[in-house]
């Protein structure tokens, strides 16, 4: 019997099945719809495409049916191969479904509270930034109370190596996103160069290791930002939180001070947003090492 899902567009069994509770479906169908489910959520969870192989390894299914369930999300358009590669990454379209859910329940009203809890805490402007390319965009900010704040506006954009929220989404992101974006900053095509890619290297491994980000003036002078990245299924960062204030009020001791509370808030956002931890033991080679993919140490990991 095939256990391919059926096409929503196969009028005779959309019909027999939607006059059925889920729990009434044919086994074999129930069973197709829930590797196909974990087909998608692997390649969510990773950053680079995956060939078929590591696919059905990962997802602990037999080759013939993840080449079958391949075939039908690639039919359907849930899934793609980038040009030149036997490998697959999800399509367009995920965009397309995220985009529609936002218009249903927007994510920002989601973190919106948490925003106005940090600039309560710390009287300082509060941003939520997230990956465009290879800069990072901002798209909600709280104001700071205090008479003198930063001026800032939703929709602009800047440098990830310079910024607190930039940095953040480079330690949560994999060593090999890192990589991709420290060869395109040294390109004469990065409006904002990286001059030095170690000191990049050190400053996202320091980064990781104690949780947060710090732009100290080093993309404004007189402006001193913290930043977390906020993570989702698979701990892939989603977007990234900071606290901006002008250097001489917000000073490195009261980054210290309050950078405990960004990353607690930044966690229970996560686990909002998906990210389970318990589940982000990446499995062993038979060397000892970790999945090159997985060689990360996310900001949340040392909240």
């Amino acid at each position: 019997m095939d256990s391919t899902p059926p096409s929503v567009h196969d009028k005779n069994t959309q019909t027999e099945l939607t006059s059925l509770g889920a729990a009434d479906w044919p086994p074999a169908t129930l069973h197709s719809v829930d590797k196909a489910l974990a087909v998608v959520e692997l390649l969510m969870r990773r950053s680079e495409p995956l060939p078929a192989r590591i696919i059905a390894q990962e997802a602990g299914i037999n080759r013939t049916t993840t080449h079958r369930l391949l075939n039908a999300l690639m039919h359907r358009g849930w899934i793609e191969k980038p040009p030149g590669t036997t490998s697959y990454r999800l399509s367009l379209k995920f965009l397309a479904l995220a985009h529609v859910s936002t218009q249903i329940r927007s994510f920002l009203d989601e973190v919106r509270p948490a925003m106005e809890h940090l600039s309560r805490l710390s009287r300082e402007t509060v941003h939520l930034g997230v990956l465009d390319g290879w800069e990072v965009l901002h798209i909600d900010k709280v104001e700071s109370l205090e008479r003198v704040g930063i001026s800032s506006k939703i929709g602009s954009r800047a440098a990830l190596h310079t910024t607190g929220l930039g940095k953040a989404l480079l330690a949560a992101s994999s060593d090999e996103v890192l990589e991709d974006y420290l060869a395109h900053a040294t390109s004469p095509a990065a409006t904002v160069r990286v001059t030095d890619p170690d000191a990049v290297r050190a400053e996202i491994a320091l980064t990781r290791s104690r949780g947060y980000a710090v732009d100290n003036e080093e993309d404004s002078i007189g402006v001193r930002c913290l930043g977390v990245a906020i993570l989702g299924a698979g701990g892939a960062p989603l977007f990234a939180i900071s606290l901006t204030g002008p250097s001489p009020r917000f000073t490195m001791e009261l980054v210290e001070t309050y950078a405990p509370e960004v990353m607690a808030v930044a966690r229970a956002l996560s686990r909002r947003f998906g990210w389970a931890p318990e589940a982000e033991a990446a499995p062993v080679q038979p060397d000892g090492r970790q999945p090159r993919s997985r060689r990360r140490k996310t900001a949340q990991s040392s909240s």
